[in-house]
């Protein structure tokens, strides 16, 4: 999804967070073009305040990734913005479950997608097209290739990520791929949705 969204600016991609106020800061980052030594000085209060009439006055659609138990007082702030005329918003999230408390919002079975983990062949194709996508044939793909599907499952996101993440220097040594480290970063991506990169 993020890959995806990545020709997209107008789209506002964030990565969930585990309290409210690192996802307002996010948001601000994003939408405000905060700076750092500003946001360490705003409450959520403000933050939540200054998000909302931004997006009132630019509404932008919002792609909210790897939802992981939502509590209330995200619920709240999220409920204004998903009733704001022009605001589109989207949530990602292993299953209902972990929606948490933003099941309030997302409650129509109508409007849900389920992606189901890819068969084998399809996995291999996506694979394949990431691996070219992100200009990995120069590397030794043969055992990177096995592991990352392997260890993917048929999970569509974490096959994309760990060919992007295999681009990255640290991960790699001459022409082979470090897979232990690359793969540990990748699962702790996932798990804690930390991974934006906008």
């Amino acid at each position: 999804m993020q890959e995806a969204l990545s020709a997209h600016p107008q789209v506002l991609y964030l990565a969930w967070r585990p309290t409210l106020h690192a996802l307002l800061a996010d948001m601000a980052r994003a939408l405000l073009d905060a700076p750092e030594d500003w946001l360490k000085t705003q409450t959520s209060v403000h933050l939540k305040g200054l998000l909302w009439k931004a997006l009132e006055s630019a509404p932008v659609p919002l792609v909210l990734d790897g939802i992981a138990g939502a509590g209330f007082p995200a619920y709240r702030f999220l409920q204004r913005i998903y009733f704001t005329p022009g605001v589109a918003l989207f949530a990602a999230t292993r299953d209902a479950a972990t929606l948490g408390a933003l099941a309030r919002l997302f409650w129509n079975p109508q409007k849900v997608l389920h992606v189901s983990p890819l068969a084998e062949r399809d996995a291999e194709r996506l694979f394949e097209s990431a691996a070219g996508h992100f200009e990995l044939r120069q590397l030794n793909l043969d055992e990177f290739r096995e592991k990352v599907l392997q260890s993917a499952g048929g999970n569509p996101g974490q096959i994309i990520e760990m060919c992007r993440l295999a681009t990255l220097p640290r991960y790699q040594s001459g022409r082979y791929i470090k897979f232990a480290p690359l793969r540990i970063d990748a699962v702790t991506n996932f798990a804690s949705s930390s991974a934006a990169r906008r």
